[in-house]
């Protein structure tokens, strides 16, 4: 059973913990800690084995298990950046395969809702090679080159590859006051350690930069003109109610269909709703609460179909 606790999982979406402790130390103890101090970086990573790959249309779904049994979701779209942590180049998405070691970055100020497995869109993946050893380093660094958690200190030589996040060369001088992703691999045993990158990326803000107010956008209805002609051409009877194609109709409707067979299952996603399907069990887990099916789901083919009130929740939401 994979380890889940409610904190924990909140300190991992939010990496609010340390600062929340942090607030309440100082209240015990006279000493004060800048704000500076505290925001080394916007990203927040988290690190695992690829244990499933389910590829889309547009982003493939990469599912994480890290050395503590946590599970994250990692939903990799054409604005992700993929790079190689030995030969410090750009990968792409089909680069990623089953057993490989990756670094996800994210963005810790984004809003995100509590379900487990927790689910991101990462601003930079990084995967570990096990030929050419190479390290990344995302953080902010001062004036000098010293990371702002005091970590890593950086001596910048002609053979450092400078670059922006659009991949074009920059100058030194492009680097003050910018958050740095940095492809490094020997270090000195100096306290902080030093090291001559091979290459450093400075990255564009994140949403410290967004506008204060957005006027928002009217939300899109679900296109249901197809959904009858789906359920008339794939749908079947048991014990008196309509069984239908889970992600047939789910996609249809905008949601994103996980499987999961080690549970015997899937997980249907859209922004702030997550079902969590058995197949043979009635109920499901849909975000905090359980609910039930008329008919429990089951496997027909290679298809889950499951009872059609699923459809009015879909829907709904």
């Amino acid at each position: 059973m994979k380890k889940f606790g409610t904190v924990a999982l909140a300190a991992l979406l939010t990496g609010s913990m340390v600062g929340g402790y942090t607030a309440h130390a100082q209240e015990e103890q006279p000493q004060v800690i800048s704000a500076k101090e505290e925001d080394t970086t916007n990203y927040v990573n988290f690190t695992g084995i690829i244990k499933e790959i389910e590829k889309g249309d547009k982003e493939i779904l990469v599912t994480l298990e890290n050395k503590d049994e946590m599970i994250m979701i990692l939903r990799i779209t054409d604005e992700s950046l993929l790079f190689n942590s030995g030969t410090t180049k750009s990968i792409g998405k089909t680069d990623l395969k089953k057993g490989a070691v990756v670094e996800a970055y994210y963005d810790k100020n984004k809003p995100m809702i509590l379900i487990y497995p927790a689910q991101v869109t990462p601003e930079i993946v990084v995967m570990k090679n096990d030929d050419v050893f190479g390290e990344v380093k995302i953080a902010k660094f001062d004036k000098d080159y010293l990371s702002l958690d005091g970590k890593l200190k950086l001596n910048l030589s002609e053979e450092t590859v400078l670059l922006n996040q659009q991949g074009k060369v920059i100058k030194e001088k492009g680097l003050e006051g910018k958050e740095l992703a940095v492809f490094y691999d020997a270090t000195t045993r100096s306290l902080p350690p030093q090291t001559s990158p091979s290459k450093v990326i400075a990255l564009d803000y994140v949403t410290e930069e967004l506008p204060e107010t957005e006027t928002p956008s009217e939300p899109e209805k679900p296109d249901t003109s197809k959904m009858d002609e789906i359920i008339k051409n794939d749908h079947y009877m048991k014990n008196g109610v309509k069984m239908i194609p889970l992600r047939k109709v789910a996609e249809q409707l905008g949601y994103h269909v996980l499987s999961q067979p080690k549970v015997n299952g899937a997980l249907v996603t859209l922004e702030n709703s997550s079902f969590t399907i058995t197949r043979g069990d009635k109920k499901y887990g849909y975000n905090k609460s359980i609910q039930s099916f008329e008919v429990a789901p089951e496997l027909k083919g290679m298809k889950t179909y499951v009872s059609e009130d699923f459809l009015e929740l879909l829907i709904k939401n």
